[in-house]
């Protein structure tokens, strides 16, 4: 039996394809990440608007009757969706930095003082 020739095969580095393939999934599940988050924040911030508005389109519309309510339902969920669009209201982006895990090593940031 040959052991320095299985011996060889199992100490031999890693391929530099398959570090570049780890490379580009890593890449691809990050991006992926960004993009989950942002789209939780956005739904995030319309159902708090969408809360917010609540009470105060009923108030608007008057009456307690369920045509009113339905109305009033389907005219703060138009609202909310309108204004969280886009941009939104800020509240999305404050979400979103919150659900970012905060970064494991940031040489920029760091300074060593010298002795």
């Amino acid at each position: 039996m040959n052991v320095s020739a299985i011996a060889s095969t199992l100490a031999s580095p890693v391929p530099a394809a398959d570090k570049a393939a780890a490379a580009a999934d890593a890449a691809a599940k990050s991006a992926e990440a960004v993009s989950a988050r942002k789209k939780v924040a956005g739904q995030f911030e319309a159902i708090l608007v969408r809360q917010l508005l609540s009470k105060s389109v009923g108030s608007m519309l008057g009456g307690d009757d369920v045509a009113g309510s339905v109305y009033g339902d389907m005219m703060t969920d138009s609202l909310a969706q309108n204004l969280t669009a886009g941009q939104g209201l800020g509240l999305g982006r404050m979400i979103e930095q919150q659900l970012t895990p905060p970064a494991s090593h940031a040489p920029a940031a760091r300074t060593s003082a010298s002795p």
